[in-house]
């Protein structure tokens, strides 16, 4: 069993991802197996997880807490995970669970079912609350030994609320690669469509990890929101032990 803690610090406001792996690269990792929080990004990616984790993530404006029961003991792959996000006078928070299938001819697939709760916090006497359940579908491909692909369909089944749509998760179409070099080296590409799957616009993520030993992970990334037309810099360090995690990623607008 592992346990991980990740925090993750901005220079100012700016685009929020849970984990501070993912988010020190960019935001990517869809195509990458990360038992830190990766399946905040790609719950497929439990079908690869080698034991139990327990991981708990924390921003200056949200905070998450993830655990996994996956391995080879393990007759399911699954997950639950519970966050805690303030955005625009709203506060989200979601309680989910991950399941996916044991890989199969190189693929699996993941399914992410989460009860939401949407708070309007902008009155200090009146606090109106809209509940929503959200479905994801994901999957992932093992292009080759080294070589990873995955995708995420987020919001592809949800119950209809009267809070804006602007201001609920987003309906958006996500893939990655991962490439590992000589174990020492991976290399992460991802994009995401624009809100409800549209493709003329897009944000690309970018990131790499250096392993420089066994346990030390130094990690870069870059981030380009043709959305919001906002680009982002990311760096992070890692230690990566045996039985305990502690990752930090630093986000800045570039």
């Amino acid at each position: 069993n592992s346990i991980f803690l990740t925090i993750c610090v901005t220079a100012i406001n700016v685009y929020s991802h849970l984990g501070a792996v993912s988010s020190a690269t960019g935001g990517s990792g869809r195509g990458a197996v990360e038992p830190v929080d990766g399946i905040f990004v790609n719950p497929a990616t439990l079908a690869d997880l080698p034991q139990k984790t327990f991981s708990i993530n924390y921003s200056a404006d949200e905070w998450a807490m993830l655990a996994s029961d996956s391995g080879r003991e393990s007759y399911f792959p699954a997950a639950l995970e519970f966050t805690k996000k303030t955005e625009k006078n709203i506060q989200t928070q979601r309680f989910g669970l991950s399941v996916a299938t044991r890989r199969w001819n190189r693929l699996s697939f993941g399914l992410k079912g989460a009860m939401v709760e949407y708070s309007d916090i902008s009155s200090l006497t009146i606090q109106n609350r809209y509940r929503q359940t959200v479905l994801d579908f994901a999957g992932t491909a093992l292009l080759s030994d080294n070589l990873g692909f995955g995708f995420v369909v987020n919001k592809v089944a949800s119950n209809k609320i009267e809070l804006n749509e602007s201001l609920q998760l987003q309906k958006t179409l996500g893939v990655g690669f991962a490439y590992t070099f000589e174990n020492f080296l991976r290399f992460r590409l991802d994009a995401e469509s624009a809100p409800e799957y549209k493709t003329n616009r897009y944000v690309l993520m970018t990131g790499v990890e250096n392993y420089i030993s066994d346990f030390m992970v130094l990690r870069f990334g870059y981030r380009s929101d043709k959305v919001l037309l906002e680009n982002y810099g990311t760096a992070g360090l890692g230690f990566s032990g045996p039985q305990f995690g502690l990752h930090y990623a630093y986000i800045a607008n570039v």
